[in-house]
């Protein structure tokens, strides 16, 4: 590995003081605030931050070295996790937007108490942590680790690794949401603009250019046969309509930045900017695999692992003075989605467990301070766990597996709750219990080398799980909740309140951009098949 150049290490490190100057100037502002402010960012964002900060939270290193990587062995399907999620941000957008803001809702856990009882809220509380502290967390700073060792040379990963903690932990432990919002805005150009640095050159560089990338290997299509080992195509339905439902919908990360919105029309329009973005990020986080493989570039290690692939493209394409640019993307990707999990994880513990736990009224600058020291606990686990992925043969696939098989209790019971007026609280509390032999799957998978395909496997449980989640609801009525009717979604929940929907009609017309968004993907779909 060529050592980094002294100008892109300069552009590296100009990057991060611009990122630190944002960062500083955005969270003094809410530092010294409400817990709101610190929290959310209490109505404060516009459309066009909740994007960048969506996108910033759902895109890290486990993209541009992961999907690159399993895009080089696997093809054009990789680019599915991107294109299949505009059913997932429609539901989003259409179904549970309208309670979470009409509701005031600062977690996702707030939501459960609401529509359940306190001890729902307090278990999916728990479960999110733990989901975020042992795969999001750990998987995101290994997979930075891995990142800042081949770009600078580094003989461990464990460097890279403490990096990525202290840098991406301060913003959201020193300045709460805002901070990460408006870093993240920053850093999602950043990223997305060195990935498109790298495709561009790819078509300029391959011979035949879009043709000649589309061309190399066997798997240049998006949908793949029945039998295909690790992308077949009924293992895409269990990602439309589970994991990408949870990712999108019932995910306090990704959903921190549109609850933080102005109003109901700016949450809904940065989450359909979110899926107009969404059409060009494969081109920056899976399309260097596939112009990799056009190179005949070698760009697996000696064990044969891909997950290097974006760093050794980006030294074959980009030339020096631009590779800072390209790399500081990289470590923005990282650096954001850590802020936001961290921001995350801290919002709820502080109001969903030690708040309810205690009872007590405590002041803003006391839950402020619990918020900060649990973000600095959460962080340091998440590196000491952070070798375990490492026993995956790709980070990639530590992610999805692990994502398909928890993704499904939680998924059953957000859309029960507002689908099915009679769905228990019982029934929903042991729904969220299977999340916790799910944990297991993906490594009980590898230990017994089952031959069927991990997603879906994890189909089959999707399924497993709603028909037992229907029949202790039924089993349990007596638990359903007194207020469950008033959070049964009804048609009349699509349009906007009616005190700010006279002002956004015409071109702001959410409608208008719903179609157009659902329309371009079926285009996309159609042409690439």
């Amino acid at each position: 590995m060529e050592s980094i150049h002294w100008i892109d290490l300069s552009i590296f490190l100009i990057y991060f003081v611009l990122l630190g100057f944002i960062g500083f100037r955005a969270g003094r502002k809410s530092s010294d605030g409400s817990v709101a402010d610190f929290f959310i960012g209490s109505g404060k964002l516009p459309w066009y931050a909740i994007g960048f900060s969506m996108i910033a939270a759902g895109i890290s290193s486990e993209h541009f070295l992961g999907a690159v990587g399993y895009s080089y062995n696997y093809g054009l399907a990789v680019a599915n996790w991107e294109w299949l999620n505009g059913p997932s941000l429609v539901i989003l957008m259409l179904v549970f937007i309208p309670f979470y803001l009409r509701r005031k809702i600062v977690t996702m856990p707030q939501f459960l108490e609401l529509r359940f009882d306190k001890n729902t809220r307090q278990l999916f509380a728990i479960i999110t942590i733990i989901i975020y502290i042992f795969i999001n967390l750990a998987g995101v700073v290994y997979s930075g680790g891995i990142a800042l060792k081949t770009i600078f040379g580094f003989q461990s990963v464990y460097p890279g690794i403490w990096m990525v903690v202290f840098t991406g932990g301060f913003f959201a432990i020193y300045g709460g949401m805002e901070s990460v919002a408006w870093t993240n805005v920053f850093q999602s150009i950043i990223l997305i603009g060195g990935g498109l640095l790298v495709f561009f050159l790819g078509l300029i560089t391959v011979p035949g250019g879009w043709e000649g990338i589309m061309e190399a290997g066997e798997n240049n299509h998006l949908i793949l046969p029945a039998d295909h080992p690790e992308i077949p195509w009924p293992a895409l339905i269990v990602l439309m309509l589970s994991t990408n439902v949870w990712f999108f919908c019932t995910n306090q990360s990704i959903n921190q930045s549109t609850l933080s919105a102005k109003n109901e029309w700016h949450a809904k329009m940065g989450i359909l900017f979110v899926g107009f973005l969404g059409i060009i990020i494969p081109l920056a986080d899976v399309f260097p695999g596939l112009i990799a493989k056009a190179l005949n570039l070698n760009i697996s290690d000696p064990s044969g692992n891909t997950d290097g692939a974006y760093i050794n493209v980006v030294n074959f394409l980009v030339p020096v003075g631009l590779r800072g640019i390209v790399y500081a993307g990289l470590c923005g990707a990282i650096i954001s989605t850590v802020e936001a999990l961290v921001n995350a994880c801290s919002t709820v513990f502080t109001l969903d467990i030690y708040k309810t736990w205690s009872g007590a009224k405590t002041d803003n600058q006391k839950l402020i301070k619990i918020g900060r020291w649990c973000g600095l606990i959460v962080i340091i686990i998440s590196a000491l766990w952070a070798p375990m992925v490492g026993t995956f043969d790709h980070i990639f696939e530590y992610f999805q597996q692990c994502w398909a098989f928890v993704a499904s209790p939680m998924v059953v019971v957000f859309l029960l709750a507002v689908l099915w007026k009679n769905f228990s609280n019982r029934a929903a509390s042991i729904t969220l219990l299977m999340v916790f032999p799910m944990f297991a799957m993906p490594y009980f998978l590898q230990i017994t080398n089952i031959s069927t395909n991990a997603f879906i496997v994890a189909g089959y449980a999707s399924v497993v799980i709603l028909i037992i989640s229907i029949l202790l609801s039924l089993a349990t009525q007596s638990s359903v909740s007194e207020q469950a009717e008033s959070f049964v979604w009804k048609k009349s929940m699509i349009s906007l309140p009616k005190s700010i929907r006279q002002k956004y009609v015409g071109y702001r017309s959410i409608t208008l951009w719903t179609v157009i968004l659902l329309l371009s993907y079926a285009l996309l779909y159609a042409w690439l098949w």
